[in-house]
């Protein structure tokens, strides 16, 4: 994407176009539109996300306050302001959700609220899953590991579902995550460089802070490669499986939701039969709206893994992340929800 900015300063380019970028893991794409070079805007920029579009009045600040988002003026009958800058600081990112001021740094934190998409991150203080520029031969340093790759991501989850793995063998843990011993031994370590495990703990420390920027990464990493299927289908039609299904999203189990209009399920294999007796169609011209992904974890706790249960919830965390990936504003309230009751039970 070409940025038009009313500024010839590269470091305006710069940040707009890394704010593009964390726009991007969110799933939201990102479109400019000419403006006025003497209307103060740095760019007129058009999001979308599910057929949802809003324009935006950019204004990259270096100081993102809400001193320096008083002192714009906007011009009459322009979009509504977005602020973007290199980095706003917590208490910065709460007053202006409070103000109802829309914003995005370069590292993702952000607040965006258009139509029934809602994006509310704080606290990052580095990008989630940002591959980092190889390091030179000979330098003798080694090159930072993407924390929340597909097979370290696998680890994570089984932490954050399970915490009492932690302090458990790496095979235990290995064969929890559905990934080999050396993966295993690999993603503890980088966990505990990143300061989210600590020896002797009885779980990860800096709990929410790793289940959010996990929950941040899922959709465009562990999630896309999890996925086996997409059908249209009706997501309250009992499912029929000859095998445990493992529920997720608006369809878990325990959700105040009457009527989800989607159905996203976890399988250890995908029977050919599956989508014929549940009467899910292929068909280009429905929309897609049962999503079949692969279960890859194993529970420690048996009644987890019990055979005789056709239908049951799928870990929370990914029931969460299943709930925030649909950008759908109502989503987002009741995983706000469903979090609360797992992570701070006696606030809920």
């Amino acid at each position: 994407m070409q940025l038009r900015t009313s500024s010839a300063s590269g470091d305006v380019d710069r940040i707009l176009e890394l704010a593009r970028q964390r726009l991007h893991e969110f799933g939201v794409a990102v479109e400019t539109e000419p403006s006025d070079p003497d209307s103060g805007i740095d760019a007129t920029i058009v999001m979308s996300r599910g057929g949802v579009r809003a324009a935006y009045s950019a204004q990259v600040k270096a100081s993102m306050t809400l001193a320096s988002a008083a002192r714009i003026e906007q011009p009459a009958g322009s979009p509504p302001m977005l602020l973007v800058g290199r980095q706003i600081n917590s208490r910065s990112a709460a007053a202006f959700r409070d103000a109802q001021i829309q914003f995005i740094d370069t590292l993702g934190n952000a607040y965006l609220s258009f139509g029934e998409v809602l994006i509310d991150v704080r606290g990052r203080t580095a990008p989630v899953g940002e591959q980092q520029p190889p390091v030179p031969a000979g330098t003798g340093q080694r090159r930072p590991a993407n924390l929340f790759s597909p097979g370290r991501a696998q680890v994570i989850l089984a932490l954050l579902a399970w915490p009492e793995l932690v302090g458990e063998k790496v095979r235990q843990v290995a064969s929890t995550a559905g990934v080999s011993v050396g993966q295993a031994h690999d993603a503890l370590g980088q966990l505990t460089e990143a300061g989210f495990l600590v020896p002797g703990s009885w779980g990860p420390v800096r709990f929410e802070e790793l289940l959010d920027y996990w929950t941040a990464a899922y959709p465009t990493g562990l999630g896309r490669r999890l996925e086996a299927a997409r059908f249209h289908g009706d997501p309250a039609r009992p499912i029929s499986s000859e095998r445990p299904v493992y529920l997720s999203g608006e369809s878990a189990q325990g959700l105040d939701i009457a009527r989800p209009s989607t159905l996203t399920v976890y399988l250890a294999s995908v029977d050919s039969r599956l989508p014929v007796a549940n009467r899910w169609s292929t068909n280009p011209d429905r929309a897609r709206n049962v999503f079949v992904r692969r279960k890859f974890w194993v529970s420690p706790r048996p009644d987890e893994e019990d055979p005789a249960v056709p239908t049951q919830n799928a870990p929370w965390p990914l029931v969460y992340a299943d709930l925030l990936a649909t950008g759908d504003a109502r989503l987002a309230e009741v995983a706000r929800t469903w979090k609360a009751g797992r992570v701070r039970p006696d606030e809920s």
